[in-house]
């Protein structure tokens, strides 16, 4: 009697399957992509492009540090350091986004960070022209501006209570483990940086040496 009760969910089983066209020869239909992925699509090779924008910015930020003219190698680590995370993260939201079944375009963004930060975040700024306590600030908005962007995706996606939102615990928990909890220590880390420089700097008689030990003190910790 078990046996033959089993049979028949089995055989009821396999009728649903073939139900659903798995027979069907077009295979591009067959794809990772589950759960709410499409919903922040875009947004995560917006968000992809904004991080490799950013890997060549603060690569540029460490150049004008590396200068003979500046010579600062404290602030160059640091900036080459931020511009490496942020590489890092171009490559594994890549990995991500190519697991969960998305194809990933970078192709750059139109209105990247450095013009949101001219339109007003931290006033008029070059990142060729920086120096220490600017280039720090630009650093803080930069960071500001991509942690707005990962909590609004990952609000996005993890909302599921509103009248059809979407969710994706998955993307969400990618945001939190790989993303957020960086930002979060980078800016305050950074706030730190701009308060004590900017003590520093206030000291006229000891300005100078003030910002050699500082940019030393970068290169120890960084």
């Amino acid at each position: 009697m078990k046996f033959n009760l089993v049979a028949a969910v089995l055989v009821a089983g396999l009728c649903i399957v073939r139900a659903v066209d798995y027979n069907s020869s077009d295979v591009n239909q067959f794809t990772a992509q589950f759960s709410s992925i499409n919903h922040v699509q875009d947004d995560l090779q917006t968000f992809t492009n904004q991080q490799l924008d950013k890997s060549y910015d603060f690569l540029l930020l460490a150049f004008t540090f590396d200068k003979y003219d500046l010579d600062r190698p404290g602030f160059e680590k640091l900036y080459r350091k931020i511009s490496d995370k942020a590489w890092e993260d171009t490559i594994a939201l890549v990995k991500y986004q190519s697991k969960r079944g998305l194809i990933v375009s970078l192709d750059g963004v139109q209105s990247g960070v450095v013009n949101q930060l001219n339109e007003g975040k931290v006033g008029k700024t070059s990142l060729l022209d920086s120096n220490e306590l600017s280039s720090l600030k630009v650093a803080l908005g930069y960071e500001k501006i991509l942690a707005d962007e990962s909590h609004r995706i990952h609000k996005k996606i993890s909302h599921a209570h509103d009248k059809g939102a979407a969710y994706d615990p998955d993307v969400a928990h990618y945001l939190d483990e790989e993303i957020i909890e960086y930002q979060s220590g980078t800016i305050r880390k950074l706030t730190g940086y701009i308060h004590n420089l900017h003590s520093i700097i206030e000291e006229s008689n000891t300005k100078d040496m003030g910002i050699h030990m500082f940019d030393e003190y970068l290169s120890s910790v960084e």
